[in-house]
């Protein structure tokens, strides 16, 4: 009994076996370290893709087909409902069996906490003048913004909307930074919720839909995203802490 495995991913078959979460553990990992880490794919197609190439099966035993996709659907309700776990693992420099123990663990019997976050980021003041000057160079908004605004920005505390020139510009800077873990996972929300931004056409708050296709339109149509000064500047951020 054998788990085909597209050419996208490996040339190799997986033996279906006692193992085989602990296979698709490894190769989850694998394509982790390759597509999302070194590769930047947006993480939802990774997963997408894993999951897609692993389905067919081919056997007759009942048995084994019902278990391998139970197997499947474990990855895969890790790999969308627990990225705190992804995280913790799948960026380590390897992936033994022992983490996989512990990982599996953790997924079973440990529930996740998720604490709302209040702010986007603390930046320090190199960092808070880095942005400000990338921000103006780059007219991210319809006038110049200074230090305190966008300390104010990244605390969530703007008494007024800011209007942005173009939402490619400031979302590729975010972006960016969610991708490198500088701001939490829910930083659209909190974008929304504060209200923190307006495109120059409306002038009214944008919503979570219109970021969220914005991000995707971004995502599918311009060749490099985010484009490399953006990815530059991040570098720098983490580099000032």
């Amino acid at each position: 009994m054998y788990l085909q495995c597209n050419n996208h991913f490996t040339n190799q078959e997986i033996e279906l076996s006692k193992d085989e979460l602990w296979d698709l553990f490894k190769v989850s990992y694998k394509h982790y370290q390759t597509e999302v880490i070194n590769d930047r794919k947006i993480y939802n197609r990774y997963v997408n893709d894993l999951i897609s190439y692993h389905l067919p099966v081919f056997t007759s035993d009942e048995e084994a087909i019902r278990k391998h996709f139970q197997n499947l659907f474990c990855v895969y309700e890790l790999l969308t409902d627990r990225k705190d776990l992804v995280e913790k693992y799948f960026t380590k420099s390897t992936f033994e069996k022992t983490d996989f123990s512990k990982m599996l663990n953790e997924f079973n019997h440990v529930e996740v906490i998720l604490k709302d976050s209040n702010g986007l980021a603390s930046f320090n003041r190199k960092q808070i003048k880095l942005i400000t000057d990338f921000a103006n160079r780059k007219n991210f908004f319809t006038t110049p913004v200074d230090e305190n605004t966008i300390e104010k920005f990244f605390n969530c505390t703007l008494k007024k909307t800011l209007i942005a020139t173009n939402l490619r510009y400031i979302l590729q800077l975010l972006y960016s930074l969610s991708q490198q873990k500088m701001i939490p996972y829910n930083w659209v929300s909190l974008v929304v919720r504060n209200k923190m931004l307006a495109p120059q056409k409306s002038m009214i708050p944008s919503t979570r839909g219109a970021i969220s296709s914005r991000l995707t339109e971004l995502k599918n149509t311009t060749a490099t995203f985010p484009e490399e000064e953006y990815v530059n500047i991040v570098k720098q951020l983490k580099e000032m802490y």
